[in-house]
């Protein structure tokens, strides 16, 4: 699928200029931008689907949760997922903290994106989680076995695997 995007992404840039008057440098600049595009939006597609089946609570924070999870580094998919698991994305949370951080004692987050922020945080770069597999953060963040495969199959949701 991603080399049709990139054959698809080719066409249209040379079907769009017909004398091919792009600079080598721009045109793959270009295409490099519309493949990053395409990505960002089948990230937010895939969400939005998973928090509607799941019925989560609106708005939907996607652009935090894909902008944190760059941020720090972790899968865009984690917090998501773990929303769901905790709080039906945000639908039985401790007010703001939809991710039952610290089984939500003491810990209510000013907004959702606050929440977002603190635990994308926590999870990329925190001395618990910080250069360990997705397996092995979850492990950390609840280590109930049945946890992770839980969060596992929310993962292979979210990227429809």
């Amino acid at each position: 699928s991603v080399l049709l995007l990139l054959s698809l992404s080719l066409s249209a840039l040379l079907l769009g200029n017909p004398l091919h008057t792009t600079e080598p440098d721009d045109f793959f600049a270009n295409l490099q931008r519309q493949h990053i595009q395409n990505i960002e939006h089948q990230k937010r597609v895939s969400l939005i689907k998973f928090f509607d089946h799941y019925k989560g609570k609106k708005p939907y924070p996607i652009n935090a949760y894909i902008t944190y999870a760059e941020q720090y580094q972790i899968d865009y998919r984690l917090l998501p997922a773990i929303s769901v698991a905790e709080s039906s994305a945000g639908n039985h949370a401790c007010g703001y903290n939809w991710w039952g951080w610290q089984s939500c004692k003491g810990y209510n987050f000013g907004s959702v994106t606050e929440g977002i922020q603190f635990v994308s945080e926590k999870l990329g770069t925190g001395y618990y989680y910080c250069g360990k597999s997705i397996k092995d953060k979850i492990h950390s963040y609840n280590g109930n076995p049945s946890y992770w495969i839980q969060i596992k199959g929310f993962l292979k949701e979210i990227s429809n695997d």
